[in-house]
């Protein structure tokens, strides 16, 4: 075990090009003292949906945001290829935010027991307009370019998701805590943007290494945008 110890730091001695892949970690930080947005009443569909669902706009804990998409900025080789689905359940689109690099294929399922019609609102990608029925197969279809994508249901005011397709393969959408991490990251010098649906963005230039780097954005001060679609 200790020959082949010092045979690998021989290696990285032999061969001073060699990169090693480092990281991002960090927080989305919001300090409000706004309260969590009041749920949807469902009105006439309260017997197949219950009678609330959660508003996923704005969803903060301890002083971290939810929901947001964390992303290199351009091309940069590397990474692995990931599967992505949006379920539409309990009246909802789950996840309710989904970040995927282009040229990835996405599945839409439905578990519910009642119609819904997905639709997305894109420019750079092929629009998904379906009607879903109980026990309906799922759909697949690809991303094909970067760009923010709007989901709606037709049926349902309330169901909204959206999808975030990236240029490369290094992104994470931040946790209920507001916590993200990407890991394995080629050295050197990028973007990185933090994106969310209600708050617009925040970006930062920030050098990886070998080593990890922490790195928060603050949204406490950002302001609601337009409703988009």
């Amino acid at each position: 075990m200790l020959k082949s110890l010092v045979f690998a730091l021989a290696i990285l001695i032999l061969l001073p090009g060699l990169s090693i892949a480092g990281g991002i970690h960090g927080k989305i930080l919001f300090a409000s003292d706004k309260k969590q947005l009041p749920p949807h009443k469902t009105g006439k569909y309260k017997k197949a949906c219950g009678p609330f669902v959660p508003n996923e706009e704005l969803m903060f804990e301890n002083n971290g945001l939810a929901n947001v998409v964390i992303y290199i900025e351009g091309e940069v080789p590397g990474g692995k290829p990931k599967s992505h689905f949006i379920d539409q359940k309990n009246c909802r689109y789950y996840p309710h935010v989904t970040a995927m690099m282009k040229g990835e294929e996405i599945e839409i399922r439905s578990s519910d027991k009642i119609n819904h019609n997905i639709h997305t609102y894109s420019f750079e990608n092929d629009p998904i307009n379906i009607m879903f029925t109980p026990g309906q197969e799922n759909y697949t279809q690809v991303m094909e370019e970067p760009e923010v994508v709007k989901i709606e249901c037709d049926l349902h005011f309330w169901m909204t998701a959206w999808i975030v397709v990236t240029e490369n393969s290094f992104y994470n959408v931040s946790g209920k805590d507001g916590t993200f991490q990407i890991p394995d990251v080629p050295p050197g010098k990028y973007t990185f943007t933090a994106w969310h649906e209600s708050l617009g963005s925040l970006s930062k230039t920030i050098t990886i290494d070998s080593g990890s780097a922490n790195v928060d954005f603050d949204f406490s001060k950002s302001k609601p945008l337009p409703t988009q679609k």
